[in-house]
């Protein structure tokens, strides 16, 4: 569906339900990866005009939690932390590599250089492998950066996804197989695209053209399976070696949200209100009024969309919603307990040793007791937050040798002002701030002039 045929369809329908099905151009392209000049928008003006719909829609539909969510083009300020440093996506439409000693940050990269170009913007964390950071941007190219120099040359490399002529934008963030030997990631042009992780090159039986509207959902891959949502309502698994379906799950609403992979489950939210927990093998439902087993049926839905993917400990499901909810849900399906956080959560939380780390669509940061859902510390933010979470993760790499800061007690928090804030969140103190850097003008802020403080 070409622009015009887009705007036409959208002015003469505006419903919900009509919204939350748009589809963008989906366009079928196998060629072969090469450096590539950097494109300065893709298919931006449908994703812009696509988002406002959608919130326009709400705002019909009463929901105005979701109100403004997304309503711009240039990213959310994803982070993510790894091997001492710090990766950024910023909203002015760069790829930052901060290298993070604990109280202060420095850049040690950026990309594009010229300070002229730009990859339109990120809406999910860069993902981070042995040698190379994974990025999918807004103006439709998957980027292989050099994790040591920014660069495309020599091991790095990117590839326009799908069709070169008028690509798609990329909110989907990238997925790396296990094994590091495949990188995937879902485009507005409603098809999964699977890639050599070294070279670029599209894996054989890709593009997977199923779904019949975008993929938005960050894929999760799991035992050579690939566990994604679209907006056609549909929870996809499909065979990560073949490229081919292995099933399909409908649910009421769009999925826009992560999936989760906790002990045989595949957990996601709809836009439905409902939470989905489906049997990895084949998608049978396990909770809900469809699951075929008894006592399984306790939680039904939320009272807003599920935006923000599912996080989990070893027992107990976390599951964020726009109508300012924490649900906690035992294996079975049970509420343990739930807490209201007062405003819309759209980003996606982390578990910590010490609690349950949220940031509401407000810029407030809350740790929650994991037992019983008790909040602790409230530092607030002054800008939103929409991007997902981040805690540090360690990365093997034979080739890279990083400084090794210990980041375990940290949450990375990227939010819409472009400022990336490192705070500490222990047992013994509430959350306390360490750094906070502005990706837009690339300076860390002196404490005094750090927009973090607590209520």
């Amino acid at each position: 569906m070409g622009r015009d045929g887009l705007r036409s369809r959208t002015l003469n329908n505006m419903t919900l339900s009509t919204v939350l099905r748009l589809s963008t151009n989906q366009l079928l392209h196998k060629g072969h990866p090469r450096l590539m000049p950097i494109p300065q928008h893709g298919n931006r003006a449908n994703i812009t005009l696509l988002i406002f719909l959608i919130l326009f829609g709400l705002a019909l539909t009463g929901c105005n939690a979701g109100k403004n969510l997304g309503s711009q083009d240039k990213g959310w300020s994803p982070v993510v932390a790894a091997d001492g440093m710090v990766y950024v996506g910023s909203v002015s439409g760069k790829v930052l590599a901060l290298k993070d000693d604990g109280r202060s940050v420095q850049v040690m990269w950026s990309f594009p250089q010229n300070e002229d170009d730009s990859i339109g913007g990120v809406y999910n964390p860069p993902v981070v492998g042995p040698d190379l950071l994974y990025v999918s941007a807004l103006n439709g190219t998957l980027y292989a950066l050099d994790k040591r120099t920014g660069q495309l040359d020599g091991v790095g490399w990117s590839v326009i996804v799908g069709n070169p002529d008028d690509p798609s934008s990329l909110v989907s963030g990238a997925a790396l197989s296990p094994d590091k030997s495949t990188v995937v990631v879902g485009s507005s042009d409603g098809n999964l695209y699977a890639y050599d992780a070294r070279t670029g090159m599209l894996r054989s039986g890709y593009p997977f053209e199923s779904p019949e509207d975008m993929i938005w959902s960050t894929p999760v891959i799991d035992r050579g399976v690939i566990y994604f949502g679209s907006h056609d309502n549909n929870i996809y698994a499909v065979d990560l070696a073949s490229g081919t379906e292995k099933w399909r799950r409908e649910t009421g609403g769009a999925v826009i949200a992560s999936p989760l992979v906790f002990k045989n489950r595949i957990i996601v939210g709809s836009f439905d209100r409902k939470l989905y927990v489906l049997s990895e093998e084949n998608g049978v439902p396990l909770w809900g009024d469809e699951s075929p087993f008894p006592g399984m049926q306790t939680f039904s839905k939320g009272n807003n969309w599920f935006w923000a993917g599912a996080v989990a400990d070893n027992s107990t499901v976390y599951a964020a919603n726009m109508d300012g909810n924490i649900y906690a849900i035992d294996i079975e399906g049970n509420l343990r307990w739930k807490q209201q956080l007062d405003a819309p959560i759209a980003s996606t939380p982390v578990v910590m040793p010490t609690g349950l780390v949220v940031a509401t669509k407000k810029g407030e940061v809350k740790r929650l007791d994991l037992s019983n859902g008790t909040v602790n510390g409230l530092p607030r933010l002054t800008s939103e937050v929409r991007a997902p979470l981040s805690i540090t993760s360690t990365v093997n790499s034979s080739s890279i040798d990083f400084s090794q800061e210990d980041q375990s007690d940290s949450v990375f928090i990227g939010t819409q002002d472009g400022l990336i804030y490192r705070l500490r969140v222990n047992s013994n103190q509430n959350q306390s701030h360490l750094w906070c850097f502005d990706s837009k003008e690339q300076i860390q802020l002196a404490n005094s002039e750090c927009s973090a403080f607590k209520e």
